[in-house]
């Protein structure tokens, strides 16, 4: 869409409040991007099949694969009535159901986060945002049968929310994570969880002291029902401390500064190897300029060094979404942007280092950004994005079969 809403109380270039939309166009797509060889075609990947329709378009896909092979993709397209999220399940990655609603049918639906159950059953975070930005919280659940009415997660009133996220934990529970503030110019945003035990909620924590802006947060579940907190916190544009944080038996732990032991970033997304080693990937920015993407592999406390796949290739590089299926294989997509040529692209892990990255597909149009990034029960890998020019996206799926 063209340019960002602002918070009404905008505090200025310091403040998360001024990229609150989350569909805002990255400023550096209109900048000259770092020379270097460009990344080139060779896909595994199936043809992308587009999601979306004209002329609503579609951004912030999620993608999930239940224990049966079921993929879920949701996303929110633009229509008149507002920000609108929709649901769509596949066997195969080629036959779609229709696009069905769920959360609210008017206003700005945003950043839905999916999860899918071992149960089969689906659960969806999303914020929903007023005209001014005051916004709130909610979650909706699915179980083969239509959406919950969506249920309130965070204050009502005076805030602004952004970056919800949540993953399953041991039987019923739910972790949530977010970033929030009240509203106007003297406040910055904080990192904050909540967790569901027993069908109930315990109240906000927060795990930032609110004196610099909090960004991205991410929850992921591990195979034992632990899960683990990723996220960031500085000046926007800027290179920003990255935090991971582990949670089980309904608390998360203290947060580590993982940019003590590496380079700084930004977006965690994490993956947990069969080995019990988790992964984390993220991208580091300078002077709003993404600059490479990394990878670091072990668990709290004991990360190794930063590998970057990036490294060696022109352009930018940005958005990192990273996957394990049972065999081990490690899956990286980020999106990458030289200029006059701009996809989504991929790398490949079999435990002897990161393949040289080529392109997920060739769609010739627009730039890609926050992929989503799944492996299935027979370990092929599913991935959606969002690809376009500014105020017009579509959503795209794509899967690449178990290398």
């Amino acid at each position: 869409p063209p340019g960002r809403p602002r918070s009404a109380g905008h505090p200025g270039p310091e403040s998360g409040a001024e990229f609150q939309d989350p569909t805002g166009f990255p400023p550096f797509h209109g900048m000259p991007a770092p020379p270097g060889p460009p990344i080139p075609a060779g896909s595994a990947w199936t043809e992308p099949v587009r999601l979306t329709s004209e002329p609503a378009g579609g951004y912030r896909p999620q993608v999930a694969v239940g224990a049966d092979g079921t993929i879920h993709v949701v996303y929110y397209e633009r229509d008149p009535a507002g920000d609108l999220i929709r649901h769509r399940t596949s066997r195969d990655g080629a036959h779609w159901t229709d696009p069905a609603p769920l959360g609210f049918d008017s206003g700005r639906n945003w950043g839905p986060d999916l999860v899918v159950r071992a149960d089969g059953s689906a659960v969806v975070v999303f914020d929903h945002a007023g005209e001014d930005l005051r916004s709130r919280g909610w979650l909706t659940e699915w179980r083969g049968s239509g959406w919950s009415e969506p249920e309130p997660l965070t204050w009502a009133g005076d805030y602004e929310i952004g970056s919800g996220h949540v993953a399953d934990a041991t039987g019923d529970d739910l972790a949530y994570v977010f970033i929030g503030k009240r509203f106007g110019e003297a406040h910055r945003f904080r990192a904050w969880w909540r967790w569901r035990r027993d069908g109930r909620w315990s109240e906000p924590a927060a795990l930032t002291d609110g004196r610099a802006d909090a960004w991205h947060t991410n929850v992921e579940r591990r195979p034992d029902g632990s899960v683990l907190v990723g996220y960031d916190v500085g000046t926007g544009g800027e290179p920003t401390e990255l935090y991971v944080a582990e949670g089980r038996d309904g608390r998360v732990g203290a947060p580590e500064d993982l940019s003590a032991t590496g380079p700084k970033g930004e977006r965690a997304h994490f993956a947990f190897g069969p080995d019990g080693r988790d992964h984390v990937t993220f991208f580091h920015k300078e002077r709003q300029r993404p600059l490479a993407v990394y990878v670091r592999s072990g668990r709290p406390g004991a990360w190794g060094p930063a590998a970057e796949p990036s490294r060696g290739w022109g352009g930018f590089h940005f958005d990192p979404e990273i996957a394990v299926n049972d065999a081990g294989v490690l899956c990286l997509v980020w999106g990458w942007d030289i200029g006059d040529d701009a996809e989504l692209v991929y790398s490949l892990n079999r435990g002897e280092g990161w393949s040289a990255p080529r392109k997920v597909a060739e769609l010739d149009w627009g730039k890609p950004g926050l992929p989503s990034l799944v492996a299935g029960p027979d370990g092929a890998f599913h991935v959606v994005w969002n690809q376009g020019v500014r105020g017009h996206n579509h959503v795209y799926y794509a899967r690449l079969e178990a290398p």
